[in-house]
């Protein structure tokens, strides 16, 4: 059954309330040094993608930060009157503070922007790859909201980030996979990136259709003499990535190999409908990329 209002409740420590009325205390340590975690989700027809991955994700992120959580049938059980709310295209979010504060929401997104052909700058500052966060999703997320503002003001979708090393890293809300020669490359978690799951699952769709992937370091020149090259991200899936620094990638249109690998990312996805985990925790494959 569908809540009305479509995404305006917030699962909160327990209740469901209007989003009007979830607040959080000044006093959480989430508000005042963000210390917390968050994992972002996709939602098609009432099912959340790729859920496993994302709750194993969370878990290990929660290790690092110290922080508290349910176990995963209290986590999904948190999700379902949040999706029930929302529209069949939406995102839904788990927050956790280390105060152990817990809160779920989320809201309708544009269908049009999964695939979508995009841009991408050089960002000016460097993404530590040193750091006890470096490759987890933490509240502390000033430098992703930065960088995308820079590259909304020089006119890209996205903007890349170089590593401490001087390596080629990732965007602000995606991974970046380079294709060169028909093989692969792409900055591996060490690099400070984050182990994104629809990266996961493309670098396991390009060994399946028998291509290379060289994970590591990743020079500047290579993305730029790159034959095609693609961002990967939970919500908007495979993205292929045509111009960086206002010069094409490659031809400057999406690349065959990067279509390839993005029809079978759909097809190996996973919906789960949160109200029916007991009995399907793993989701249903939909193979296709239809919604089953």
């Amino acid at each position: 059954m569908r809540v009305p209002g479509k995404g305006s409740v917030v699962w909160i420590n327990g209740q469901v309330v209007p989003r009007s009325e979830a607040t959080l205390p000044l006093s959480d340590p989430a508000v005042q040094a963000g210390l917390g975690l968050f994992e972002t989700m996709g939602v098609r027809q009432g099912r959340v993608m790729d859920l496993p991955g994302h709750l194993q994700r969370l878990r290990r992120a929660a290790v690092v930060m110290s922080v508290d959580l349910p176990t995963d049938r209290d986590l999904v059980r948190a999700l379902a009157p949040v999706v029930a709310s929302l529209p069949e295209v939406s995102w839904v979010k788990i927050l956790a503070s280390r105060s152990g504060l817990l809160a779920v929401f989320g809201a309708g997104m544009e269908p049009s922007e999964e695939g979508r052909p995009s841009s991408a700058i050089l960002l000016n500052w460097r993404l530590s790859h040193l750091g006890p966060i470096a490759g987890i999703k933490t509240l502390n997320y000033a430098p992703f909201i930065l960088g995308t503002e820079q590259a909304r003001a020089e006119g890209a979708d996205e903007g890349i980030w170089l590593n401490t090393r001087g390596h080629v890293g990732e965007g602000c809300s995606s991974n970046l996979v380079v294709v060169q020669k028909g093989k692969l490359f792409t900055a591996s978690p060490g690099d400070g990136v984050l182990p994104g799951i629809v990266r996961d699952l493309a670098l396991r769709a390009a060994r399946e259709l028998g291509l290379t992937v060289h994970e590591g370091k990743v020079r500047q020149k290579r993305l730029e003499q790159a034959d095609e090259a693609f961002l990967t991200s939970s919500l908007r899936s495979v993205r292929p990535l045509i111009r960086f620094r206002a010069r094409p990638v490659g031809n400057g249109r999406p690349g065959p190999v990067t279509m390839r690998i993005a029809r079978k990312v759909e097809g190996m996805r996973t919906y789960t409908d949160p109200a029916r985990w007991d009995t399907d925790p793993e989701g249903v494959p939909a193979a296709g990329g239809t919604y089953v």
